[in-house]
């Protein structure tokens, strides 16, 4: 019987929808700051997902179209999309999803340890943090982003490197993620993970079945989750109990 310690938060999709709303905003403000004519769709972003990082993104859909941009150029864009990005979350136009603050107090209350393990850069994050999760900081035990790996999801390095930080067995924490990518780096570090799909999923997003379980979202008190796969819920939204039941 394994006994939960410890909560690995992903960032964009999971504890908020900083992609559409807030990502893919901030970079078309930086290609219009460069005077270049990009501008990426909904449609394109939720594709580019599957690249893993933002200048990453970028360096990817200059390859595509066949842009002459310098990958120093490419940089430079990264970096004025960062600030776009920190005036959007200052400005308090993304808003934490359903159900986080719920379980981030509860886990708490029960002594669990909890990270914030992204892809998402300091820079992105800390101007989130301040803002919309200003009061469960604290809470936090750590925090892996962009800078503290150099291997990203889908591979196993910043779960590794919040397992390591943690000092507790694998099989008794779990990864709350969004994406198939998400689910990957989790299983390759030998973890455990919850799949809570994006605000933006649909019926014919391809869902991976590697999760312990499968959610439409982690609920609240007047809007329970819905189950798509895994073990059923014990009462109508995710919490302490049901973490702790789908790692055994």
């Amino acid at each position: 019987m394994h006994k939960l310690e410890a909560v690995f938060w992903d960032l964009d999709g999971t504890i908020a929808d900083t992609e559409l709303c807030g990502h893919r905003v901030a970079f078309n403000l930086a290609f219009k700051d460069f005077d270049l004519d990009w501008n990426w769709n909904e449609c394109q972003y939720l594709d580019l997902l599957e690249i893993s990082g933002g200048f990453n993104r970028i360096i990817h859909y200059r390859n595509k179209i066949g842009s002459e941009l310098s990958e120093s150029q490419c940089s430079e864009i990264q970096s004025r999309k960062r600030i776009h990005y920190k005036q959007l979350i200052e400005s308090g136009k993304i808003e934490v999803r359903e159900g986080v603050l719920r379980l981030i107090n509860e886990l708490n209350s029960f002594d669990i340890m909890q990270f914030i393990v992204t892809t998402s850069g300091r820079d992105s994050l800390i101007p989130f943090l301040k803002t919309s999760l200003s009061s469960q900081i604290n809470y936090f035990s750590g925090f892996i982003t962009y800078e503290d790996v150099s291997k990203h999801k889908p591979f196993p390095d910043a779960y590794e490197r919040a397992l390591k930080l943690s000092k507790k067995s694998q099989y008794n924490c779990i990864a709350i993620e969004d994406s198939m990518i998400g689910v990957e780096a989790a299983k390759a570090a030998n973890l455990n993970c919850l799949l809570i799909l994006p605000p933006w999923a649909d019926s014919q997003q391809k869902i991976t079945n590697k999760a312990n379980a499968c959610l439409n979202s982690l609920g609240d008190f007047d809007n329970p989750s819905k189950l798509i796969y895994g073990k059923k819920l014990i009462s109508n939204n995710v919490d302490f109990d049901y973490l702790a039941n789908i790692i055994n």
